[in-house]
């Protein structure tokens, strides 16, 4: 048996945290929850596995081969999980989303064969790994487990592409739900990027990088397990936020007199009413005050006003903070606390609407305005 070193030290604290957050999200009550399970099944995962990676080269046997051969059933499962928990913290879908069965068919197929071996001896099996018979099996079951976990990340971020669209046609606020995936998507793509040198290394014998060994890449596991807990430590409020409401394309349009209702409904809501001060307003809320779709009104906003909800929505917040500027107000009171007061929910929001809208910074733009 070998010792214990500092590799396997790392890859403990990565296994005591992982465990330790998955039990803390899956006992998080919000409107999160079903994503929070899905997040705590990966954390899992990658715990499992580092502890594999711990022991089965300490314990050398046909016992511990079989018990590491069933668990890297698991690395067919980590891809699908990934996307589905992606899924269900962008999206709001009714019922949960939940990914088709025959996503996880290769986990059967690997979970089959490894049964199977489950009738040879251990003397028959320690005879046939002597002998390379499980090479191929090896080679099939990592290119296909590699190729697979690229696939699910690719598909993951192509999901954020399509949430940064809808996150503006649906929320007048910034989540930062982007930067909190884009992150920990980047944690497993550098796990990925390791294990492909590692697969080059052993199989296609490129000696030019044997610098990057298995080890390594077993040790970017728990950046994975850390990126999760530094954002539930930075911001919890992903982990209990609402999700953006997975939009069904139609193709409506609007003329006469329902479109002159609408327009003048959403002008009152919006000049007499200032319905814009809600910091949490939605596009479905604006819909419910104007008794009408949330089609309706993205068609209204997309063709006739040519923005989205988000840029809509704070274009009157940043009208309103130059009102409070001109009024001499940020003399007694702070810049955030105006943005605030103007319907923004965060200091980086407003930032980036007044740069939308002024093209300039707020403390710019005063200065500006004093000189004049």
């Amino acid at each position: 048996m070998n010792s214990f070193g500092i590799i396997d030290l790392i890859l403990f604290l990565g296994i005591s945290q992982g465990v330790f957050l998955a039990i803390t999200l899956s006992l998080v009550h919000n409107k999160n929850k079903p994503a929070n399970k899905v997040l705590s099944f990966l954390l899992l995962i990658a715990s499992i596995m580092l502890f594999g990676r711990i022991f089965y080269p300490k314990f050398q046997g046909v016992f511990f081969f079989r018990i590491a051969s069933f668990v890297d059933t698991l690395i067919f499962i980590f891809g699908p999980l990934l996307y589905t928990y992606v899924r269900r913290l962008t999206f709001k879908e009714s019922p949960d989303y939940k990914i088709p069965k025959y996503h996880f068919i290769p986990a059967l197929l690997h979970l089959l064969f490894f049964s199977w071996t489950l009738f040879y001896s251990s003397d028959d099996i320690r005879i046939m790994i002597n002998n390379g018979d499980f090479n191929i099996i090896y080679f099939i079951v990592e290119t296909s487990g590699l190729l697979s976990n690229i696939v699910y990340v690719f598909s993951s971020y192509q999901l954020i592409r399509v949430y940064k669209i809808e996150e503006k046609n649906n929320l007048s606020y910034s989540q930062n739900v982007q930067t909190f995936l884009s992150f920990l998507l980047l944690g497993v793509l550098v796990f990925l990027i390791l294990w492909v040198i590692g697969y080059a290394n052993y199989f296609l014998k490129l000696r030019e990088l044997r610098y990057i060994s298995y080890h390594l890449i077993w040790i970017s596991i728990p950046i994975f397990i850390y990126i999760v807990g530094f954002f539930s430590l930075k911001q919890p409020e992903i982990f209990r936020m609402s999700v953006v409401t997975k939009r069904k394309v139609q193709k409506e349009r609007l003329d006469g007199e329902e479109l002159e209702i609408l327009t003048k409904g959403l002008e009152d809501l919006m000049v007499k009413r200032k319905i814009y001060l809600n910091n949490e307003l939605t596009l479905k809320d604006l819909s419910e005050e104007l008794k009408t779709s949330t089609n309706n009104v993205s068609w209204l906003l997309n063709n006739i006003h040519k923005c989205n909800f988000y840029d809509y929505v704070n274009t009157y917040r940043v009208q309103e903070f130059i009102s409070k500027i001109q009024n001499g107000e940020h003399f007694h009171h702070t810049l955030l606390a105006l943005s605030l007061d103007s319907g923004f929910n965060s200091k980086s929001t407003f930032n980036k609407a007044f740069k939308m809208v002024k093209n300039d910074t707020p403390s710019n733009y005063i200065k500006k305005l004093k000189i004049s």
